[in-house]
C-alpha cells in the first residue's frame, strides 16, 4: 500500500498516511478524528502494535457479512 516497501509487511504505510501521501482517499480521513489519528501516529512509534493488531483485525473483516447482488 507503499511504494517505498511494497515489498515488505511493515509500519511504513502509516508514515506515508501521516504525512497525507495515502494511496486512497480514506487513509486521509484517518487523520480527521482524534482516536484514529492517534492510532496512525501510534503506529510510527518503535512500540508500534501494528504485527499484533493486524490478525486479529483480519478475523474480524472475515466475519462482515458481504453484500452482493441488489443486497
Amino acid at each position: 500500500m507503499d511504494p517505498g516497501s511494497s515489498k515488505k509487511f511493515d509500519t511504513d504505510y502509516y508514515t506515508m498516511v501521516s504525512k497525507r501521501r495515502g494511496l486512497f482517499q480514506s487513509d486521509g480521513a484517518l487523520l480527521s478524528e482524534t482516536t484514529t489519528k492517534a492510532y496512525v501516529l501510534s503506529q510510527i512509534s518503535s512500540g508500534s502494535t501494528f504485527l499484533n493488531d493486524f490478525g486479529p483485525a483480519m478475523v474480524k473483516m472475515g466475519q462482515i457479512g458481504v453484500l452482493t447482488g441488489k443486497s
